[in-house]
């Protein structure tokens, strides 16, 4: 009952806040639209058969996945660097806990509110998903639907990877603006040149533990469908897999999801509000 109080108060926070109502309906916009540029590609390059895998059983998951790995990341990313940050800035963390609530109570309502945040969308992929994928695809039941290889909970472990990013920084950093960018330009720029300029060329450990940093453990659970294809294709100076497995994907993540949260209350915790 407690945890269900926070939430409703966290709902009330938000419900009709700008910012947060304008992330959540670009988020509802573009994740079943984008996947329809895929009927513009009348024709498609090898291996791909045709356009049809961007819509049918079972390759859809892949393919919506992949769309929604990119608009969780920015849209649900950025939404929680805010619900944390504007709390900051309104100076509403201070009031709360003066009020009544422990600093407990208030990380919790933030980390509550993100783990549910993560299967709302977690349930919009299911429900986009299987509309689109029951209408493409011919003769189709629910047990083929949800023979996908785990899609959907590996969509929810994505989602809650990205926002548990943005809500370590949003706890370390507390200005908005500064957590916002250092969120996209950590996860687009920063953590490759980790990974390949630091990591692999500098140190000099050019193999598959380059793969298991934060940003790449939460990718690889729903990867370019195209590059499980490019794992087929020798490199003379890759001689390792570029993707991680389904499961290596999965527990590093949880390991990093710990940790970003972990950090984030015991950082709460200890800083001054």
């Amino acid at each position: 009952m407690k945890y269900y109080n926070l939430l409703v108060t966290e709902w009330l926070k938000f419900r009709k806040n700008a910012v947060v109502s304008l992330l959540g309906i670009m988020f509802l916009v573009f994740m079943p639209t984008s996947i329809f540029i895929g009927k513009e590609f009348k024709n498609v390059p090898p291996p791909l058969p045709n356009n049809s895998i961007f819509f049918e059983f079972p390759s859809m998951w892949s393919y919506l996945g992949y769309v929604g790995n990119w608009l969780v990341f920015f849209f649900i990313g950025l939404m929680v660097i805010y619900m944390i940050t504007s709390e900051v800035g309104y100076k509403t963390m201070r009031q709360n806990i003066i009020s009544g609530y422990t600093r407990h109570d208030f990380y919790m309502s933030k980390m509550t509110s993100t783990i549910v945040l993560c299967l709302f969308v977690t349930f919009m992929y299911a429900v986009i998903g299987l509309g689109i994928g029951l209408w493409h695809t011919e003769g189709a039941d629910l047990a083929y639907a949800f023979d996908n290889n785990w899609a959907i909970p590996r969509f929810f472990l994505m989602s809650l990877g990205y926002c548990s990013i943005g809500f370590f920084i949003a706890f370390l950093l507390r200005r908005s603006g500064i957590a916002v960018m250092f969120y996209l330009s950590y996860v687009i720029l920063v953590e490759i040149i980790l990974r390949w300029g630091v990591h692999g060329k500098m140190m000099g450990f050019k193999n598959s533990s380059i793969n298991y940093y934060p940003a790449n453990s939460f990718e690889d659970l729903m990867p370019n469908p195209l590059f499980r294809y490019a794992e087929a294709i020798p490199m003379d100076d890759l001689d390792f897999d570029f993707l991680l497995t389904y499961g290596q994907a999965a527990i590093s993540s949880v390991i990093y999801i710990s940790i970003f949260f972990g950090l984030s209350y015991f950082m709460f915790l200890k800083r001054d509000i």
